[in-house]
């Protein structure tokens, strides 16, 4: 049985006014413009996209990127708050520790603008919960809940932090140079975000720095292989909340139930798809982490499931740095 991440409830809290106005909140969300380039949706990547009408694409595109407001706010709701509170209970340098509480408060306020926006957009879809498409088994959300709390011991989850959240760095670039073409309130709302995740993929790197870099050798190989199967299993091949973004919009167009087979099977080839492993997790989107895992050898076997990614000597990567 599933429940929602968030145990069904909202969490307490309210935009602030200048964020509610730079998110042009004032204004209705214009539902028929494109809520996310094109070539993030993974539809886009395989043949059954060709059969889509305009409106249809325009309503994947659409609920895809409340999707993406989704997976963001639950790293920054499930495993980010849990994570940085952990640390803060050990000792680490006083100017850490200010920068964790930034971090802190900062994925608060972004939990808090997504939410909202996603509210506006589709209200009868968020109108009691904040997430629709991401339904994580109870399960797993417990189990993510307490490795979160132990990160010296699950290391692999700051590595998940950095490779997310230079994604949505590269995300945010991307969304301002489509600006033209994408919904106004979710350009303004992927500017806010940027402006404060290049911070974050900062300390996301002192983090690996402050813990990685000490733990004994057999605990980094095992954080490694765990990482592996994370990034393998949830991240890479687009399927589950994927999949549930599909059904949604056949129920929006029933005419398309027929193709959900069909959908289910394109999706999961995309693995070996190499425009979608470049737009993933590429020397392009995720350069930091990239050139982390070459400084480390028991990071290199993540070429078997980053397709994107193949480990470059040490003095290459200081040429390319």
């Amino acid at each position: 049985m599933r429940r929602r991440s968030d145990g069904g409830q909202h969490r307490a809290g309210s935009l602030a006014a200048h964020d509610r106005t730079a998110l042009q909140l004032d204004t209705p969300v214009d539902l028929l413009r494109y809520f996310i380039p094109e070539h993030f949706t993974p539809l886009f990547y395989t043949p059954l996209y060709a059969q889509l009408t305009e409106q249809q694409r325009l309503r994947y595109n659409q609920f895809h990127g409340c999707y993406t407001n989704e997976q963001i706010m639950f790293f920054e709701q499930t495993m980010a708050p849990n994570l940085l509170a952990a640390l803060l209970r050990r000792p680490i340098a006083a100017s850490l520790a200010s920068h964790l509480r930034d971090f802190m408060a900062e994925e608060q306020r972004h939990t808090l603008m997504f939410r909202e926006l996603n509210r506006r957009c589709f209200p009868h879809l968020y109108a009691t919960h904040d997430f629709y498409f991401v339904q994580a088994p109870w399960g797993a959300a417990n189990m993510l809940a307490w490795a979160s709390r132990r990160p010296w011991v699950f290391a692999c989850l700051v590595w998940i932090m950095l490779l997310e959240e230079e994604r949505a760095v590269m995300l945010g670039r991307e969304m301002l140079r489509c600006c033209t073409a994408v919904e106004p309130h979710f350009v303004a709302l992927h500017r806010l975000h940027l402006a404060d995740e290049i911070g974050h993929v900062q300390w996301d790197e002192a983090l690996l720095d402050d813990i990685w870099q000490p733990s004994a050798p057999g605990v980094r190989k095992a954080n490694a292989v765990l990482l592996r199967w994370l990034m393998g299993e949830f991240f890479v091949v687009p399927k589950r909340s994927n999949m549930r973004v599909v059904v949604q919009l056949t129920r929006e167009f029933p005419a398309l139930r027929p193709l959900l087979p069909q959908c289910r099977q394109a999706l999961l080839a995309l693995k070996d798809c190499d425009a979608w492993n470049a737009l993933l997790y590429s020397r392009a989107s995720v350069p930091k982490a990239f050139a982390r895992f070459d400084t480390w050898p028991e990071m290199h076997p993540m070429r078997r499931v980053l397709h994107g990614y193949m480990p470059r000597a040490p003095e290459e990567s200081r040429e390319h740095g």
